[in-house]
């Protein structure tokens, strides 16, 4: 293993069938890379993008486009190939904080070796190096062997978060049908925002998959095609997951909608039948209250009374009107 703070840090591994794997320093696997010697596996993590672009461009001798791209951090997953290397992205997907983080990880993919490289940790990149270094002819015997590898433990990542939520979004439906006030529309966007960051990052994969199985590519055997196949299967379960989640969010969007409408209706409703009860006695109370001369009620002993009961009376006849109707 070569590690620079500034720089990058790279470790690499090296196979020959007829003898046990090792660990490369940086100077050994530039070597083995150089004389295609033995399987060779390099993973690169990139500290500082300058210094790795001209490892990658000068050392590695990859082509500068796509050196570019995979020390992009936004970079769209993609297949690309250059003077006999297989390059393409992916993006692996990790929870944080409630959510999801995905970091890209290029792969260029030659006869006899696979570089990848990545600016973010990848846990999953370490583990799999572990076990091709222990058993590398079970893992992974040729560059599109590790490939698939790769792709296949990058796609499974997908599956957890798909199903988390799934269970997100069932929950949202639950509580919006049961009546359940505490849910808040930032709830529902976020769920739906997070279905579809897990849609734009898991279609392109799926894309080149699909481009590795219908073009003609020569670094990739045919007994790797059936096991490309089956990681292909799989996004498409994944994105066919996040679709259906995402018009379950949609409805689930729609009925808050619903039920929030519903419920400013039900307010206006009463504060409609208040204020009609209110109109109506102050109706009474206006008319009494105008002091004209000749009112014959203003000498009228039970004036006062009779004015008070007839606001109970119209008030309580409306009320019931408004029960009888429904409305209360």
């Amino acid at each position: 293993m070569s590690r620079s703070d500034t720089a990058y840090t790279l470790q690499a591994g090296l196979w020959h069938p007829d003898s046990a794997p090792t660990l490369l320093e940086e100077h050994a696997a530039l070597q083995a890379f150089e004389r295609s010697d033995g399987m060779l596996w390099v993973d690169i993590h990139a500290h500082n993008t300058d210094a790795t672009r001209d490892l990658l461009t000068q050392r590695f001798t990859f082509h500068p486009l796509a050196a570019e791209d995979a020390l992009s951090p936004n970079e769209r997953p993609a297949l690309q190939r250059y003077d006999g290397v297989l390059f393409l992205t992916a993006h692996a997907v990790y929870p944080s904080d409630g959510g999801e983080v995905y970091r890209e990880v290029a792969c260029f993919v030659g006869r006899r070796f696979l570089v990848t490289v990545h600016t973010e940790p990848v846990p999953l990149l370490n583990h799999w190096m572990e076990r091709w270094l222990a058993q590398p002819q079970r893992v992974g015997k040729t560059p599109a062997h590790l490939l698939h590898l790769l792709l296949d433990a990058i796609v499974d990542e997908y599956f957890p978060v798909g199903d988390a939520l799934e269970e997100k979004a069932d929950d949202l439906e639950d509580a919006i049908f049961a009546g359940n006030s505490s849910v808040q529309i930032a709830d529902i966007l976020r769920a739906k925002r997070r279905l579809l960051e897990l849609r734009q990052h898991i279609t392109p994969l799926r894309d080149i998959l699909n481009a590795l199985l219908r073009r003609d590519m020569e670094l990739i055997p045919e007994e790797v095609v059936p096991y490309l196949q089956d990681v292909y299967d799989h996004t498409l379960r994944i994105a066919e997951l996040a679709d259906l989640n995402r018009d379950i969010i949609a409805g689930v969007l729609d009925a808050h909608l619903s039920v929030v409408s519903n419920r400013l209706n039900e307010v206006m409703r009463i504060l409609t039948v208040i204020s009609t009860i209110l109109m109506s006695s102050a109706l009474i109370a206006g008319i009494y209250g105008m002091n004209f001369a000749h009112m014959p009620e203003l000498q009228w002993r039970a004036g006062y009374p009779f004015a008070g009961a007839l606001m109970v009376i119209v008030g309580v006849a409306e009320y019931l009107l408004f029960k009888r109707k429904g409305w209360l």
